[in-house]
């Protein structure tokens, strides 16, 4: 039954009318108290979209979950200068590091108030940081809410100059020629890096052995000097070295071509089909931001990462600009779950 806004005045017996309907006095202050009940909503509706529609009214705070320089803390400063621009508030990038972005992403998930004022920025890893470390005190799909994707950058197989091997067809030739496993470099333990090169393994039919090292710099600097053959690094890092000739590129990890290094071709094309291997980037926040505020933010991002400044300065360090809703961020990170962890349960890799 619909709630009578309106009363009228008083009808014969005592009754109260409203248009044509009598109602009873009992029935008439049952439904004053639904009118109050309503009213109250309404008041309540309108502090929730006020507060909105003034959000942000200070600083935001972006946390990144590792040291300023690399590629995530680059990807979140490009994403902070221009966000601040659009909402008129200073967003401020605030480097967590530590266990490839657990330790930033346990302090956001306990420690911060679900108000809109503290982000967190979340690499790949993110989609599969349970199964790695089941240890963790969060649980991505329950302590946070999606707001945008930001940015996706493919990886990049490399081979050192000093090994005989110039496409991937090659490498796969020589590797099941191989009596025993090729070495390859990687940036850790259960770094996507680290899946991508078993994925390649797998898909490719060939043993390789990974051999984890504290991020892409050190690895990058014993490939080139000849101690490991191979490494799946990120593209960012590598495009100075193979326009040096210092190591061969032999292909990237994405379905299509890199518009980084368009005249290297995909592992996919050159002979691996299916294969896919793809870094991202993604906006969460605490469980319990009101949807107006994820609104709200999810436009602001959407708007920032649209600029032809932005998309220009994301693909001078391989990466690209990649909007997407709260839903389709939820979607895209649960496929990524299923299939990292696919990937880390048959190659038997799990941090303690």
């Amino acid at each position: 039954m619909g709630i009578p806004f309106v009363f009228l005045g008083s009808g014969h017996g005592g009754a109260v009318r409203y248009s044509h309907i009598v109602i009873s006095k009992k029935r008439s202050i049952q439904c004053r108290a639904a009118v109050r009940c309503g009213l109250a909503l309404l008041i309540a509706l309108s502090a929730v979209l006020s507060f909105a529609q003034s959000y942000p009214t200070r600083p935001i705070r972006l946390v990144v979950g590792f040291a300023p320089g690399g590629a995530n803390d680059i990807v979140a400063r490009i994403l902070a200068q221009k966000l601040s621009d659009n909402i008129a508030q200073q967003v401020v990038v605030d480097n967590r590091s530590g266990a490839d972005g657990a330790i930033a992403t346990a302090i956001v998930a306990k420690s911060s108030l679900p108000d809109g004022y503290t982000l967190l920025l979340v690499p790949a890893s993110f989609s599969y940081s349970t199964a790695l470390q089941p240890n963790l005190s969060y649980v991505p799909e329950r302590d946070f809410s999606a707001v945008s994707l930001v940015a996706t950058a493919p990886f990049i197989l490399l081979a050192s100059p000093s090994f005989s091997v110039f496409t991937i067809a090659e490498l796969i030739t020589f590797a099941k020629a191989s009596p025993g496993p090729l070495a390859y470099a990687t940036g850790g333990v259960g770094n996507l890096t680290h899946l991508a090169g078993e994925l390649f393994k797998k898909m490719a039919g060939i043993n390789l052995n990974a051999i984890p090292y504290r991020g892409t710099g050190p690895a990058l600097v014993d490939l080139m000097g000849g101690q490991v053959p191979l490494q799946m690094a990120a593209i960012l890092a590598a495009v100075p070295h193979v326009a040096s000739g210092k190591v061969r590129a032999l292909g990237v990890t994405s379905s299509r071509r890199s518009q980084v290094m368009p005249v290297v071709p995909t592992i996919a094309e050159a002979g691996v089909l299916g294969y896919e291997a793809v870094g991202w980037w993604a906006i969460v926040v605490p469980r319990g931001v009101p949807v107006e505020i994820v609104t709200s933010l999810n436009r602001a991002i959407g708007s920032a990462l649209a600029t032809p400044d932005v998309r220009e300065k994301l693909l001078r360090v391989g990466a690209e600009p990649a909007a997407s809703t709260p839903e389709a961020l939820v979607a895209h990170i649960d496929s990524q779950s299923k299939k990292w962890t696919k990937v880390l349960k048959e190659a038997h890799i799990q941090l303690k």
